[in-house]
Parts: C-alpha cells; structure tokens; sequence
C-alpha cells in the first residue's frame, strides 16, 4: 500500500514537470496596462529632440528649460540643440536629430521657412514632432495638418492679444505717446505684438511716435538712444520682449529722460526684478507655457494616441497672456524662477498624457489654454 502511495506521488510530480520543461519558461511576466479598447497605456522612455533658436538668451533659454524640465520630469531624455540664431543651423539640427534616431522632436522654428522642410525630414524618418512659440506660417501648418502623419501640432503665445493687453495697460496709466522697440521685422512673435499695441493703443486714443527693430538686443542701447532723442515727449516705451529692457532703461537714464514708463511682454527674470523695484511698470507673460504643452502633444502621439481637433487634424493651440505687475510680481517669481513650483507640475502634465490619463482628448488641451493663467498655476503649486 505504502509502495503504491510513493509511486503515485513520482508520478504526479513527473507530470508537473513534463509541463514546466514543455513550456519553455520558468517564469511568468504581467501584461502590459490596457485601456477598455485593449490599448497600452503603458508609459515607456523615449528620447526627443528639442532645440532652441539661441543660447544665452534668457527667454530662449527658458522654453529649452521649460521643455527639458517637461520631458524629464516625466521620465524622458533630451537631446538638446541650439540653432546659433541662423536658418542653416536650424535645419542642421532637425537633420542631426533624425540621424540620431530620436523617438519624438519637439521644435522651434524660430527661422519660419524652415517649417515645411522640417517636415519632410521627419516624416522621411518616422518620427512624430510638434512646434512651439516658434510656429511658422499657418498656412504651412495647415499643410502639413493635412498631408504629413507625424506631425502633431503646433501651439504658440497669442501675440497680437498680448500686444493689444499691454497697450491697455499703458493707456490705464495715463499713456498717451508710446514709442516701441525690439527684434527683427519679419520675426512674427515681433511683428503681432506691434500690430496687436498700435491698433489698440490707437482706438483707445493714443498715438504710436516710433518704432525701432533690432537684429538683436546688442542694438537696443543705441536704436533706443536714437529713437528717444528724436521723440522725447513719449511718455511710454513698449519692450517687445525682456531683452530690450537693459539697452531701453539705460537709454532712458543717459538722456535723462524723466517719468517715461517701461512696458514689456515676455518677462524674464531679470525684468521681473525691475517690476520688483518699480523701474518697469510691468507686462505680460505665459509665452513659454507652449513649451510644456507641446511635448505632450509627442508623447501621446507616441502612445499610439495623437490628438486631434474635431476634423480629425493636428490641433493649432494659442495660450493667452496675462499680466505681471506689483502686485503680483512675487508670486510670479516663485512659480517660474524658483524651486518652490513650476509653471506646470507633475501631475498637470500627467493630466495631458494618454498612459496616466486614457480620457484625454483635444477637449482637454482646449480648456487648457483658456483657463491658464498665474493664479491657476498658484493654485495647482498649492500656493493659493
């Protein structure tokens, strides 16, 4: 009895591993994460390619930060390239990127033209990319929404609504003759600023004396000398972006020129430090805001979940600007140059992204842009 136990229990246990040997694999491995429609929202680790139109710059350092800052945050690596303020080196490195086999780039093309042969070379290359505050033409952007797969979307700054609220803001103060300064004509985060301050300051009453364009900021001293001695009955200068406030304010002081105020849209840091003191009277941002979103836009695109507009294209977005003043200058400082918060935290981004949130769709990234402003960012940061 005992011998016919011991030989049922060899037996059973041959079985057992006549089955393990036939398998192949001593070990089990879990399923990728599947939506309802058996989808992966398994989020993996890609490389993108970023770039930006300059380095040193402070502003165009910052959209390089804002979107190094985005991918890795969410766990991804950068390859990070400057364009040397020149159209060549643009398309050089949108080459170089492909060649480097990234997974995803996301892209300024600060030299407009470049726009649709971007797009050639990443759709020769498979690989999904999207532009930020450096867009191009639309018309160029709606051709490739049309006819190039991999391209996922375009999202900038509202210029011509920034440079219409910043005249707003000068006239409220008792402008009535602005002069205005900054980059190149043809520069179209330039040029809509301009159109966007002479139309509104113009209906509300005032008058637009002069307007000087720089090839770059090194100018700004000198241009700004020139334009206020010929026009010194302007009681304000509108700064198309922070880096023409050094050269304007040292313009100002060496002619000696008294209660002109400094307006500015793209605050950086160092222009937030002169709203602080009162020698700027304050401005508009939330230009690099694009610069996180769009990252999202490849990164969904990559997870097999690319969004798109009610016709079924690759969303064109505008984020709006808001104000930035003394009043509330410091909470500005603490959400975009300090350790304490980010314009966009962890978990607003992970809010964009189909692996941690299956339900996002353009909806999302529509009320996004509308309702976006410092005290929305405050309140996400818990600091309001």
């Amino acid at each position: 009895m005992k011998v016919s136990k011991i030989l049922a229990l060899i037996l059973a246990l041959a079985m057992v591993f006549s089955l393990v040997a036939c398998s192949g694999n001593t070990t089990t491995t879990t399923p990728p994460a599947t939506d309802a429609a058996g989808g992966s929202t398994a989020a993996a680790s890609y490389t993108i390619g970023i770039n930006t139109w300059g380095s040193g710059v402070p502003v165009l350092d910052m959209f390089g930060d804002a979107k190094e800052y985005t991918l890795t945050t969410l766990g991804h690596k950068v390859n990070r390239m400057s364009d040397d303020f020149t159209a060549d080196k643009e398309l050089k490195n949108v080459q170089s990127m492909c060649a480097a086999g990234v997974d995803g780039i996301v892209f300024q093309a600060a030299a407009v033209s470049t726009v649709p042969q971007i797009g050639v070379e990443c759709a020769n290359a498979k690989i999904p990319f999207a532009f930020d505050v450096f867009v191009g033409e639309n018309p160029d952007l709606d051709a490739l929404a049309a006819s190039n797969e991999y391209y996922c979307g375009a999202i900038d700054l509202d210029m011509v609504s920034d440079g219409a609220a910043v005249a707003q803001m000068a006239y409220d103060n008792g402008c009535r003759k602005a002069c205005m300064i900054g980059g190149n004509i043809g520069d179209n985060n330039m040029d809509q600023r301009s159109e966007g301050f002479t139309k509104r300051f113009t209906e509300l009453g005032g008058e637009v004396l002069f307007e000087a364009r720089c090839t770059d900021n090194s100018e700004c001293p000198t241009k700004a000398t020139d334009m206020l001695s010929a026009n010194k009955d302007a009681d304000c200068v509108y700064c198309f972006v922070g880096d023409y406030i050094e050269g304007t304010l040292t313009a100002i002081n060496n002619l000696g020129l008294e209660g002109v105020q400094v307006y500015v849209s793209c605050v950086d840091e160092a222009t937030a430090k002169y709203i602080q003191a009162g020698t700027v009277m304050g401005g508009n941002d939330g230009i690099s805001l694009a610069s996180y979103i769009s990252c999202t836009l490849v990164l969904n695109a990559l997870a097999g979940h690319k969004i798109v507009d009610a016709n079924g294209k690759a969303p064109r977005l505008s984020t709006h600007p808001f104000q930035v003043t003394q009043d509330n200058v410091d909470n500005y400082m603490k959400v975009f140059f300090s350790d304490e918060a980010h314009p966009f935290t962890k978990g607003m981004l992970e809010d964009l992204l189909y692996t941690s949130n299956p339900n996002v769709s353009y909806q999302d990234y529509v009320d996004l842009v509308a309702n976006i402003n410092l005290d929305y960012m405050l309140k996400a940061n818990g600091l309001a």
